[in-house]
């Protein structure tokens, strides 16, 4: 009777987070087919007890349940369920652990695994995960949850042990679990990359014939942005299987990310050659070569694809929003609104909506924000429809319309809220902006995003100590934020003289993000406030070289302009106020300089 109250199915309204998490790609390049998935890793929270390493072992009998145990256990469940209900995953995957002494139910265990990892807790998560393999010995599910939060502690060898269990147990075989491992370790903190990569070599030497340990080796090494290994490691795997299509993609997307175009370009044209839809080989090569900020080879290869098929509607919408981002519009026009009639119609009105926004035809973009009313950018049409409204100046109309938004879609309220108080902000209701955030902080008072958004609002008041207050709240939360770590470093660098501890934010921004722009940005900007004007300059040449934005085109000009080189200054500033004349930096920046 208990063993049925344990495991009576959530009903369907309940809030009760799910069990593990779903599955997470492999951080392979877009060329290369994505492996299986695993679950996403738990957050950092409390210490995990030592695991128990013989956990994996086959469940021992479970010994008769007397009446009193049951009571217990059923009293555990019910304690368990009400604390899910009230949104309280930690103390539900307590209850839940406390039951799992008494009763062996697999279901229960994953429940508490999945609340205690929505909990951020470890410890819970380790506990629940190991009890669950107890009874469940063939599950990978907890194996993957334990390896995880072995990584996390630096216990390398309980890690090991749990990802090779993974690759000999997996029924798609050796291959397929060596994926699956590498997706695992991939999901480490960048802080744990050490530590991943050494499991995943370890568990990579196990097996020195296939391909698929190089592999994945190679797949963990690009998701921590270690080159040289991923270099090697995708040479072996070729050289392992050379007429493997998916070892040539690896290879082809670590060249990619070393910037090694022409030997990529050379590769992805020879295996073209031999492939029948080359088309789709194409586009994902495109699509990696604009993450890796490859503009114009990736141009060329859109166009490779136009050429051998006509009217591509990918290749043609791809080419569109580059022309956006050029502000290139005539071109994006012509391929958005061929577009219109066919399979990406919807995208293609965004798009639009989106140009006519930039070029200031507000009642054109309303009109094509209107035509997206269903798929994945409809509720963004209406978003931008309010930030189109409040540049109309009809403000109270755009606010009405989140609002309405928040009342028909309550789970994407904070996306609505977050978006109002920007549209305040840029319509300079700083005060408006603020009770917008405040309402919503009051109900969720340690949303990092909530709390981001205000102190750029304390920011814009002269409250710096207010927004530091709650950038330091997200740091503290979550300390490899780098968002929120380069925000306080920059905030303090442009209004106090605390330069040496803007310094030492920024470069822990840097170090776990150090391809953001903006980072590059306020990196360079508080050297430059620190009298390095050369280390400077060459910062704020490569931020404005991947990100040409306003406020960095502003920052590297006034560098130029106090080094001498006045007319390269006044070049950039040129070009950014054609696209941005009235961003207020720049404008500031400008006439201080100029006048």
């Amino acid at each position: 009777m208990f063993a049925a109250c344990a495991t009576v199915p959530q009903p369907k309204t309940s809030t009760t987070p799910a069990a593990p998490p779903a599955t997470a790609p492999t951080p392979t390049a877009p060329v290369t087919p994505p492996p299986a998935t695993a679950p996403t890793a738990p957050p950092e929270a409390t210490p995990a007890p030592a695991p128990d390493h013989n956990s994996a072992s086959a469940a021992t009998a479970q010994p008769p349940i007397d009446e009193e145990a049951a009571a217990e256990a059923q009293y555990h469940v019910m304690a368990g369920e009400m604390a899910a209900g009230r949104q309280q995953p930690a103390i539900a995957a307590q209850e839940f652990i406390e039951a799992l002494q008494t009763v062996a139910d697999p279901e229960l265990a994953r429940r508490a695994t999945g609340l205690a990892i929505a909990a951020g807790d470890e410890g819970l998560a380790m506990q629940a995960a190991q009890r669950w393999l107890q009874v469940e010995p063939t599950a990978m599910e907890p194996r993957e949850v334990i390896a995880r939060v072995a990584i996390s502690h630096g216990d390398l060898q309980t890690a090991t042990e749990q990802v090779t269990a993974i690759v000999d147990g997996h029924a798609g075989g050796t291959d397929d679990g060596l994926h699956i491992a590498a997706s695992i370790l991939s999901q480490a903190k960048t802080s744990d990359a050490d530590a991943a990569i050494a499991v995943m070599q370890k568990l990579a030497a196990k097996y020195p014939k296939t391909a698929a340990a190089p592999h994945a080796v190679a797949l963990v090494a690009l998701r921590f942005k270690r080159d040289e290994l991923a270099d090697r490691a995708s040479q072996q795997a070729l050289a392992r299987a050379p007429d493997s299509r998916d070892e040539q993609l690896l290879r082809i997307g670590v060249l990619t990310k070393l910037g090694r175009i022409s030997e990529s370009d050379a590769m992805m044209d020879k295996l073209a050659r031999k492939t029948k839809n080359a088309d789709d080989l194409r586009l994902a090569y495109a699509k990696l070569l604009l993450e890796s900020n490859q503009r114009e080879p990736a141009r060329t290869q859109l166009h490779k694809v136009l050429d051998h098929t006509a009217n591509q509607p990918d290749a043609m919408f791809a080419l569109a929003v580059m022309a956006i981002n050029d502000h290139d519009y005539d071109t994006a026009e012509s391929y958005l609104k061929a577009l219109l009639d066919g399979e990406r119609s919807e995208d293609a009105a965004f798009q639009l909506g989106r140009l006519y926004e930039a070029k200031g035809d507000n009642e054109d973009a309303l009109d094509y924000y209107d035509r997206v009313d269903h798929g994945p950018q409809a509720i963004e049409a209406a978003v931008r429809q309010s930030f189109v409204l409040a540049k109309l100046g009809k403000i109270d109309e755009a606010r009405d319309q989140l609002h309405l938004l928040r009342d028909n879609f309550p789970q994407f309220a904070k996306r609505f809220t977050l978006s109002e108080a920007e549209l305040l902000l840029d319509a300079n209701r700083n005060d408006d902006a603020l009770q917008t955030l405040d309402d919503a902080l009051k109900q969720q008072p340690d949303d990092n995003d909530l709390l981001y958004s205000r102190s750029l609002v304390y920011e814009r008041l002269n409250r710096i100590d207010d927004a530091e207050k709650d950038l330091r709240k997200i740091i503290a939360s979550q300390p490899d934020d780098p968002r929120a770590l380069n925000a306080l470093g920059y905030m303090l660098a442009v209004h106090t003289k605390r330069l040496d501890e803007a310094h030492d934010l920024i470069s822990r921004a840097l170090k776990l993000d150090p391809s953001d722009a903006s980072i590059i940005d306020s990196m360079g900007w508080v050297e430059y406030k620190r009298g390095n004007t050369e280390a400077a300059s060459q910062l704020l040449k490569r931020a404005f070289a991947d990100f040409p934005d306003p406020e960095v085109a502003a920052h590297l000009g006034e560098v130029l302009w106090t080094q001498g080189h006045k007319d390269e200054a006044r070049g950039i500033w040129d070009q950014a106020l054609r696209a941005n004349p009235n961003h207020p930096v720049l404008k500031a920046t400008v006439e201080r300089f100029e006048h």
